[in-house]
């Protein structure tokens, strides 16, 4: 989807949607059918509905903007509408009246920084209890694209900052959270909202070398799809039982997604057990046959999609072109009966056809968005997703006493950011507080003089701005580099060539390290990473913190931490390559292991030095861990686990245990995270993981204070994937790995089993 499109006509298809309209089942002409009898089961309520309809009603309904049927007492209903870190601009959605704004919280990237589920939950929560107050005012719709939980596989891509990070398990943990705190609410007989997981599958890339994601066929072998790519979807799918899916532009080892049957019927609905409908990326239908040439015919290409299983398209090309396909026979009419069944059982489920009255999410209004605990919430999940990167001799907090009469500068392109903190597929914030407004806040009462110089812009080789920033920084006892990139470097549509920091920003830093009368502080705003590795080495560099994008409260949550209200606990969701990478793998290599021609993909397969690792970030205090279980070691045979030959994310073979202690003078979260490394060769012939996570908790601990943390263990984290996506139980030693500490070793003895 093209987000500028999306805000250049949100206005005006949003007023012709009518989102907020309801059919009458009451008094209206569906009264009497049994669409309105609740007693009934959903699927018998969508059918009976679809049969009372002609052909060409049926056609109307096939498309994201769907027309209203005036002799059945349907409105039109736009099934278009975003919320990925708060309710956004999209067709079905429009700010204004009693609704100027809703709650714009933190990126996903950063919130998989927090590592902090619950949270991520309490967000959710918050998105859907704010979406539903914007459709009862008739400001949204009651579908939502989102989330987005494509693996963030390659730094150069554009729209990783839709995501969690490059971790499956972590994607999977977070998407579970997600889609619950979305769909699910006090009342259980209905949906709250229905969300969208997407991009499926095996979708990200924008457009890089020459090939954009319409044209792009994503070759990917069945070990990466089954190890890499499908398991956030089989969590979304089949675990927090996600109301619909979205098939991507690309096309999966030569079929278009939104005409590949083997992902969308074989594994989405057979293997996953989708219970809901599949909706085509903005255009994803025409690409079919416009880009992939995959069909040579309208009709063909109709017949394709919905023989596939997608059943919304988000754009025209059914409304368009479904009766010809009706009418030269490559579709039946029972085919556009399946699709609009299943995309009225959702709207069933929602509640759009029973009394208000009975409906607690019916009387949500203005007066449940943007308030005072949901301005508390985005500052938390701000202060929870902050990273500290470097932090050399205790550089940070600074203490504002000892500041009283002093002069701190604030330098550089992103100082005062304000939108750029909400990265992409945002809407109105009922505020944005950048870093200046922040720091020029708390220093109020403390006689701290707070100046700002731009410096230089984002990316261009304009130096013009050198010398203000230069002659502040020589007046000042204090100075903070703010840098980074922005939604002109990394977008939808758009991915990068480059991941060095760029250059005016370096040539400024390393202009300002001569100068300044302390070493500097860096921070930094970006969706992904950069190779920060000069700061990194430069003793003229004291600290560094990779702030993301951290929405509305962005600004205050950075000054808390810089000025130590808060202790810092976030921990990278991505691994932070040097800037060389790129030059050694293309953005066409899916595959995740090394080659001749791949260093390997993310932390589980990276075989090159990083910059900053996955789940790297420090703490303003200390954490030790101590191991709680009784023995160092187990041993373990094949055949006796082959015995519980089912659901191996329910086979649990440990439940550890490890106490974890702040050892520093300092309150603060820790964020505990728990890995698995293989046996590191396989009988399978693959290349095993370097490790692989299998479990993290976020604690939060006073001084002094211990905590014990508990992490499952099940058979997921044991299994081998084969070349062939087959799961194999192997022989050999597992180490369990929390944090940096070899913990225990599971011995396995026996031969190899295939486990599915």
């Amino acid at each position: 989807m093209n987000l500028h499109w999306i805000v250049l006509f949100t206005f005006i298809i949003s007023i012709h949607a009518q989102t907020g309209s309801f059919p009458d089942c009451k008094s209206g002409p569906l009264s009497t059918f049994p669409i309105c009898d609740q007693s009934l089961p959903s699927r018998q309520r969508a059918a009976d509905l679809v049969s009372r309809m002609t052909t060409a009603e049926k056609i109307t309904q096939l498309v994201t903007t769907a027309a209203a049927i005036p002799r059945l007492g349907l409105p039109k209903f736009e099934w278009w509408s975003e919320a990925l870190h708060g309710v956004a601009y999209s067709p079905g959605v429009s700010f204004g009246g009693d609704l100027p704004a809703a709650s714009s919280f933190p990126t996903p990237i950063n919130l998989g920084a927090s590592f902090n589920m619950s949270l991520v939950h309490r967000i959710a929560s918050v998105i859907s209890t704010e979406a539903r107050a914007f459709n009862n005012e008739g400001r949204a719709g009651l579908v939502f694209f989102t989330p987005n939980i494509n693996i963030f596989r390659d730094p150069r891509w554009g729209r990783g900052q839709e995501t969690p990070g490059e971790d499956p398990f972590l994607t999977s943990q977070y998407v579970y959270a997600l889609i619950n705190g979305l769909q699910r609410g006090d009342d259980e007989r209905y949906l709250k909202i229905a969300a969208d997981c997407k991009h499926y599958a095996a979708y990200d890339l924008e457009n890089w070398n020459g090939t954009d994601r319409f044209h792009f066929d994503a070759r990917v072998s069945d070990l990466d799809l089954i190890e890499t790519y499908m398991p956030p979807f089989e969590t979304c799918i089949r675990d927090a039982k996600v109301a619909s899916i979205m098939c991507s532009y690309n096309a999966v080892n030569g079929v278009p997604s939104c005409a590949n049957k083997f992902i969308l019927e074989t594994i989405a609905r057979e293997s996953y057990r989708l219970d809901g409908f599949v909706v085509s990326d903005c255009g994803a239908v025409s690409t079919i046959m416009d880009s992939h040439h995959y069909t040579s015919t309208v009709e063909d290409t109709v017949a394709v999609a919905l023989h596939a299983g997608t059943d919304l398209n988000c754009g025209d090309f059914y409304l368009k072109h479904t009766q010809e396909a009706l009418d030269k026979k490559t579709i039946v009419e029972a085919d556009i009966d399946q699709a609009v069944q299943r995309t009225f059982n959702v709207l069933i489920r929602l509640g759009y056809f029973d009394p208000p009255e009975q409906q607690p999410y019916r009387k949500l209004s203005h007066f449940d968005v943007d308030t005072v605990e949901t301005r508390q919430l985005s500052l938390e999940a701000a202060h929870q997703s902050i990273v500290l990167l470097k932090n050399s001799n205790k550089a940070l907090p600074l203490d504002i006493n000892q500041l009283q009469n002093k002069r701190i500068a604030l330098i550089g392109p992103t100082a005062n950011a304000t939108e750029l903190m909400q990265g992409n597929y945002f809407g109105k914030a009922p505020f944005l507080l950048d870093p200046v407004t922040a720091f020029r806040g708390l220093a109020i009462g403390h006689s701290i003089n707070v100046s700002f110089a731009y410096g230089c812009k984002i990316a261009d080789g304009d130096q013009s701005g050198f010398s203000e920033a230069i002659e502040l920084a020589k007046s000042s006892d204090v100075v903070i580099f703010f840098g980074g990139i922005d939604q002109s470097i990394e977008s939808e549509g758009h991915d990068r060539t480059s991941i060095a920091l760029p250059d005016i920003q370096l040539q400024l830093i390393q202009q300002l390290e001569k100068t300044v009368r302390s070493p500097l502080h860096i921070v930094i705003m970006s969706g992904s990473g950069l190779d920060l590795s000069y700061v990194r080495d430069s003793s003229q560099c004291a600290s560094l913190i990779w702030m993301g994008y951290a929405g509305q409260s962005g600004g205050l949550a950075l000054a808390n931490v810089m000025f130590g209200d808060y202790n810092p606990g976030g921990r990278l969701p991505i691994t932070m390559y040097p800037a060389s990478y790129v030059d050694t793998v293309s953005m066409f290599d899916m595959q995740m292991r090394p080659s001749p021609t791949n260093p390997g993909r993310t932390y589980k397969f990276y075989t090159g030095q990083a910059v900053f690792e996955f789940g790297y970030g420090l703490s303003y205090t200390t954490f030790q861990y101590t191991w709680y279980n009784d023995t160092a070691e187990s041993r373990m045979s094949v055949k006796s686990l082959m015995k519980n030959n089912f659901d191996e994310k329910k086979v649990q073979v440990h439940l550890y245990r490890v106490n974890v202690t702040n050892t520093g003078s300092v309150a603060g979260d820790d964020a505990v995270l728990a890995y698995v490394v293989p046996p590191q060769q396989s009988l399978n012939g693959q290349t095993p993981p370097l490790k692989k996570l299998f479990g993290f908790e976020r604690v939060h601990l006073n001084v002094g204070e211990t905590k014990q943390v508990f992490f499952p263990f099940n058979m997921e984290s044991l299994l081998t994937v084969a070349h062939d996506g087959a799961k194999w139980l192997e022989p050999g030693s597992h180490k369990i790995i929390i944090g940096k500490q070899h913990m225990h070793t599971i011995h396995l003895y026996g031969k190899p089993a295939r486990w599915s």
